[in-house]
């Protein structure tokens, strides 16, 4: 193992650059900065691979970049290890290399072609780009921008927006505080609670579900061409202007549910999970076959009845 250490305990701006292996960093109040790195396997370039790799710290400025063509070297993966100070900032660019995030980052900036990412916390902006990479998020606290080809997204909380593009991977939404934008051809999308700003969700051939927070006034526009519409929010005139929370569904053979997530406990959980299909769901008024567009406007304030028999 090779190790590099640089004093200091103010946050840095760090810039990985790994073509494979696997990036692991904490983030956490610590006095040095410590970054090392190890080959993935055993290997008689082991040595040359080392010493073609560049570590600096200049100006709060940490810079790691590896050997610049791997060729056809399969033993040329290295498996990096950096301890640094919380709410750091952290690029990375990586095509196999898998990039975890452990600690309290400030901004997180992160591009693979086929490694996955997982972050715990991020108080900033999120931006994560793969093509078939898997992305896993505990926690973001500002605005979230995820696109990939064929990864999966798993995002447990968001505070801030979030915007996904997807060819054909899942979305996964926990707990989201503001608004929500998803678009995928065959990934499905289920968003587990939302309760502010406008959430929008288009996909193909994916189904989406949409568990709406207890208590929370929404306007519902739901279409799908042959897909099955199905809510458990009553239905009311069209409106809107004055709820919450606006979410809007599109389709054209998934299915779109719409659901009332439970009441959120105190403390910190896992995201909560919508109701299965069958019995519990009432089907909703026009458009509930899903051959035409379905307006509702559903307030669980102003129809305290709807309210008890919605929430669980």
């Amino acid at each position: 193992m090779t190790t590099w250490q640089f004093p200091g305990s103010a946050p840095i701006d760090a810039f990985i650059n790994l073509s494979a292996g696997s990036v692991a960093l904490t983030a956490e109040p610590v006095e040095v900065t410590t970054v090392s790195l190890v080959p993935s396997k055993h290997g008689k370039d082991n040595d040359r691979l080392i010493s073609e790799v560049r570590v600096s710290l200049d100006d709060g400025r940490l810079e790691i970049s590896g050997p610049k063509s791997l060729g056809l070297r399969r033993s040329s993966a290295l498996d990096l290890t950096i301890s640094m100070p919380a709410q750091s900032r952290c690029t990375v660019r990586t095509a196999s290399a898998d990039v975890s995030c452990m600690g309290n980052l400030a901004e997180l900036d992160a591009r693979t072609a086929s490694g996955d990412v997982t972050a715990a916390s991020v108080s900033g902006s999120t931006m994560v780009n793969t093509a078939s990479g898997d992305v896993w998020l505990e926690e973001a606290a500002s605005d979230v921008r995820v696109h990939t080809a064929s990864g999966d997204l798993n995002l447990l909380r968001a505070g801030g927006a979030v915007t996904v593009n997807t060819a054909s991977g899942d979305v996964k939404v926990g707990i989201a505080d503001s608004s929500v934008s998803v678009r995928t051809a065959s990934g499905d999308v289920r968003l587990d609670s939302v309760r502010a700003g406008d959430t929008e969700a288009n996909t193909v051939s994916g189904d989406v579900s949409v568990a709406v927070a207890a208590g929370t006034g929404v306007y519902l526009d739901l279409s799908s061409m042959t897909g099955d519409i199905k809510s458990q929010l009553d239905e009311q005139p069209a409106g809107g202007d004055d709820v919450p929370l606006r979410v809007s569904c599109r389709t054209v053979t998934g299915d779109i549910r719409i659901v009332r997530a439970p009441a959120r406990p105190a403390g910190r959980q896992q995201p909560p999970t919508p109701q299965s299909d069958g019995t519990d769901g009432t089907e909703g008024g026009p458009g509930a076959n899903g051959h035409a567009d379905a307006v509702s406007h559903a307030d669980a304030d102003s129809n305290p009845d709807a309210s008890r028999a919605d929430a669980s």
